[in-house]
């Protein structure tokens, strides 16, 4: 496959962008075709995190540490707000606290939130270390409904 994007691109949208133009494109937006050649629509707790990149839709995924998806929030319960966050072998725990996304231009008003999680092995599967060095960023647009968008870096 030839790379159609030149030398040098990289794909690297702030906080700011991530939430008004991708989130907002695709929650809002009628059609998502430009939103969807970049990042991918993933069940990102389906698959542990050595197997996302096989799911990205970036084109640079074989040299790229960062990978971008959305993800529907699905709840843990029927009833409440807690997210179920496992997956195969662990889970994505928050670490830190959530920040506060404003939009860069105009009113600097807020967008959206990010979390930081850390994926840590399940003790209960023999996991030889229960920290990996995979780290995911949770996006949520506070303007629309929920959608995330997350990535892991290794």
């Amino acid at each position: 496959m030839v790379d159609p994007h030149p030398v040098g691109f990289r794909f690297r949208p702030t906080d700011d962008e991530i939430v008004d133009h991708y989130i907002k494109s695709k929650n809002m937006d009628g059609n998502t075709t430009r939103v969807d050649e970049v990042i991918s629509t993933v069940d990102i707790y389906s698959f542990d995190p050595l197997e996302l990149a096989s799911q990205s839709s970036s084109a640079r995924k074989a040299t790229d540490n960062v990978l971008y998806f959305f993800c529907r929030k699905e709840n843990k319960y029927n009833r409440g707000e807690r997210q179920s966050r496992k997956t195969k072998s662990g889970s994505w725990k928050k670490t830190g606290v959530t920040t506060n996304i404003m939009r860069k231009r105009g009113d600097r008003q807020k967008i959206g939130e990010k979390r930081v999680f850390v994926f840590q092995y399940s003790k209960n599967l023999g996991g030889a270390k229960p920290k990996s060095d995979w780290v995911m960023h949770e996006y949520v647009a506070t303007f629309v409904s929920l959608t995330r968008v997350t990535f892991g870096y290794s």
